[in-house]
């Protein structure tokens, strides 16, 4: 019946329950319980807790910065729920569930709950809540260099748009410059220098000669150029809002020795250092770097010698790390959203026993033969 149904369930709750209380009382030392305490303390007139409850608005400076700050102080706490959670055994929708109950009991209904039982609520809680920072911050990331990258795509377009509407009126003057050379009321004898001057008056020399050479070398506007002459212009912006979330996450990859978190990881000691990315121009690793866009990275000196432009190679390492991210061929353990496919499955040493799992499932089929 209905109420056996009842009943079953309300005491598999309550022993699922005791088993993880008896887990927390045996595991959480005087310090985790303090620090645990302290989410519920209101030092400033504001629960702890609630201040981490709160989420960013927007992708602003401050938002970020409060986000990094949040996870920076719950950071300890967070790899103690990652060693007692696993050691608990409690399914990722299990955590979710826990840390939505923070979310839903007020601070002093959390108070009148048995205080294990909470310390179990926080722990998930602050599990959920870490991960889900990480999430903000490499939202903000993609969000910028999408940002970024569109503005140079508009800008770069308005750039080829005015050039071409300008030459095509140049090109109209152009045409009454040649006329000159045909004119019958210009007498043989006339000096080139008032036939220039004519010339001129229509067109002025630096335009003229630059449409000359134009024409004579079919020159057109590299519009990937612009864009990057773009980037390099809002070098600054991008640093003030990138940066912050580059020194934060721990970026990892589907590959050992990935060539572009080589990269990250030392524009990530340097920041961390306060030190300019260009005094490690010369060391900065460049084998990852697409061929097709190789030559908008460099200059040429006086000498012909090519020099690294940093800031553009610090934008390419952001978009690069947004494709991967993407794609899933760059992702972050401490993040729900971008986490690796390979943190859902069981570990390598627990699927050796594979047989002994499947048994423990209680499905004969799975054991049958394909």
């Amino acid at each position: 019946s209905y109420t056996a149904l009842q009943d079953i369930v309300g005491r598999a709750l309550t022993t699922e329950q005791a088993r993880l209380i008896r887990i927390a009382k045996e595991h959480l030392t005087t310090a985790d319980v303090a620090a645990l305490r302290k989410l519920l303390t209101n030092p400033h007139g504001l629960y702890e807790i609630t201040r981490l409850k709160r989420e960013p608005k927007d992708f602003s400076i401050e938002a970020m910065a409060r986000e990094i700050r949040r996870g920076e102080q719950i950071a300890g706490l967070y790899r103690l729920a990652q060693e007692l959670l696993q050691y608990m055994q409690i399914s990722p929708e299990s955590v979710k569930y826990y840390a939505s109950l923070v979310n839903f009991y007020s601070v002093f209904r959390l108070q009148q709950l048995d205080e294990q039982l909470v310390f179990i609520y926080l722990l998930c809680f602050v599990y959920y809540r870490y991960q889900h920072l990480h999430d903000n911050l490499l939202n903000a990331l993609l969000y910028y260099v999408r940002q970024y990258t569109d503005a140079a795509k508009q800008a770069a377009k308005k750039r080829v748009y005015e050039y071409r509407l300008e030459q095509t009126r140049d090109l109209r003057k152009a045409g009454h410059v040649l006329k000159l050379f045909t004119d019958d009321d210009i007498s043989p004898q006339t000096p080139f220098g008032q036939v220039q001057a004519r010339a001129f008056a229509i067109l002025d020399r630096q335009r003229l000669g630059r449409l000359a050479g134009e024409i004579a070398e079919d020159e057109t506007l590299d519009e990937t150029a612009l864009q990057w002459e773009f980037v390099e212009g809002k070098a600054m912006r991008f640093k003030l809002r990138i940066r912050p979330v580059l020194r934060t996450v721990t970026f990892s990859a589907t590959t050992d020795n990935d060539p572009l978190l080589e990269a990250v990881d030392l524009m990530k000691w340097a920041f961390l250092q306060k030190k300019s990315l260009r005094q490690f121009a010369d060391f900065l690793p460049t084998y990852f770097i697409p061929d097709y866009v190789r030559r908008y990275l460099y200059s040429s000196d006086v000498l012909g010698r090519k020099k690294l432009l940093v800031d553009r190679y610090e934008f390419l390492v952001y978009r690069l790390l947004r494709n991967g991210l993407e794609a899933g061929d760059i992702f972050c353990h401490d993040s729900v959203r971008f986490s690796s496919f390979e943190d859902d499955l069981l570990d390598k040493e627990r699927w050796q026993r594979k047989e002994e799992l499947i048994a423990s499932t209680g499905l004969s089929i799975l054991q049958e033969p394909i």
